[in-house]
């Protein structure tokens, strides 16, 4: 079987899934390694050359296929390197036609396996219509598309029945989900479509953007008990002057209001957020808002990266910070969201919480906290764990057989 390797976001993953399933579909060799590539950082690309230099070095007989947003983007780059085979263009991506070209002359149709895992990845739509100024998914992605409810109920069911215990929706941006259809529809008319399918007792959403965070969602959030308690959000800056450069629809206030309306109906919710550096122009002052922001909407996950310059973005052309001032941005983001987060582990201690096993001594909250196990667990079993204490971001405990949920 070929190996697949990816590289980048969720929804990348999603598609990593779905790329597996073709390729043991058609019976590809393991002559084969496709690598599903991401190109939203210059730090990605410079991982994805390595790897297929590596992959080469060690196997110069290897065969490397290459999809995704890099291969898109540069492809004339990537089709002249040693080991690359052949690219498929990123909207052909899950294209079962793309992959006979490299299937084996025995075809192993009949082949059906099943990764029983915990986590699923469940697509809602690609693409984006927005042209945030550092972004170069709008050119390798197009625009938003969204798929239609009933296959995205099929694709949920049969990964619930192939043994997922949770479904994460996911997709370039799903707060756009359904602007497309006529009439209208939101995220939120499919997550209640997805709430109702009775095998679904867990659901999470990936990166939310704070623009389309409405009334509608909050409510979902505060009143469905099937909808985690964990938001991730893009916010990429605490500053608005800066948000008005890279061209987001949403300011810092309508950030802390949403968190804020959401945290006072729901207790245990907690937020994450991505969060740029060094973005063109970006003074210390103008940091100082996005530091600020962290405490102000309670902002406890962050993935926090400095600004990568992207070709054939606006903000390339903008006056750029220099590089080490954004790494120690980054630094200083990543230490701040760690007290925020250690200061709401500590009030765990000595109380239960209801976790999702997802390895043997490994754990998530219902909010998306680590736990670590002193007891060894089943992964895909939901368990109460009694914290004893709190070490390197993580809740340490034991097993509580006698708590209720």
């Amino acid at each position: 079987m070929a190996k697949i390797i990816t590289f980048g976001c969720r929804l990348n993953a999603s598609e990593s899934e779905k790329i597996k399933e073709l390729s043991n579909e058609l019976g590809i060799s393991d002559d084969y390694t496709i690598i599903n590539t991401c190109a939203v950082t210059s730090e990605a690309e410079r991982q994805l050359r390595q790897e297929i230099r590596k992959l080469h070095n060690k196997n110069p007989n290897i065969k490397i296929i290459l999809t995704g947003c890099a291969s898109e983007l540069s492809s004339d780059f990537y089709k002249n390197m040693e080991g690359v085979e052949g690219i498929i263009p990123n909207h052909l991506k899950l294209s079962k036609s793309e992959y006979s070209f490299y299937a084996n002359d025995k075809q192993c149709s009949n082949v059906n396996i099943i990764d029983n895992k915990v986590r699923g990845f469940l697509q809602i739509q690609n693409g984006c219509n927005h042209c945030c100024t550092y972004c170069v998914v709008r050119l390798t992605r197009g625009k938003s598309v969204s798929f239609s409810s009933d296959d995205i109920i099929y694709q949920a069911k049969k990964m619930l029945s192939n043994g997922y215990k949770e479904l994460v929706l996911t997709g370039v941006n799903i707060s756009s989900y359904g602007q497309d259809f006529i009439p209208k529809q939101s995220i939120s008319d499919i997550i209640r479509l997805l709430l109702k399918v009775p095998e679904l007792k867990r659901l999470r959403l990936s990166s939310l953007d704070p623009a389309d965070i409405d009334n509608d969602l909050i409510s979902l959030f505060i009143n469905e008990e099937k909808l985690m308690p964990h938001i991730h959000e893009s916010i990429q800056s605490g500053d608005n002057l800066i948000l008005k450069r890279m061209r987001r629809r949403h300011n810092r206030e309508m950030v802390i209001d949403i968190n804020s309306k959401i945290q006072e109906g729901r207790k245990d919710i907690i937020f994450g957020a991505d969060m740029i550096t060094g973005f063109p122009t970006e003074t210390d002052e103008m940091f100082e808002s996005s530091f600020n922001i962290l405490e102000e909407a309670n902002i406890s996950l962050l993935h926090a990266f400095p600004y990568s310059k992207r070709p054939g973005t606006p903000a390339s052309l903008m006056p750029q910070v220099l590089k080490r001032i954004s790494i120690n941005r980054a630094k200083a983001l990543r230490k701040k969201s760690f007290e925020i987060l250690n200061k709401k582990m500590n009030t765990y201690i000595g109380k239960t919480v209801h976790v999702l096993a997802e390895k043997k001594y490994m754990a998530k909250t219902d909010n998306f906290l680590v736990v670590n196990s002193l007891d060894e667990m089943i992964p895909g079993m939901e368990y109460n764990i009694l914290c004893d204490s709190i070490k390197d971001n993580a809740i340490i405990g034991r097993i509580d057989y006698g708590a209720s949920r």
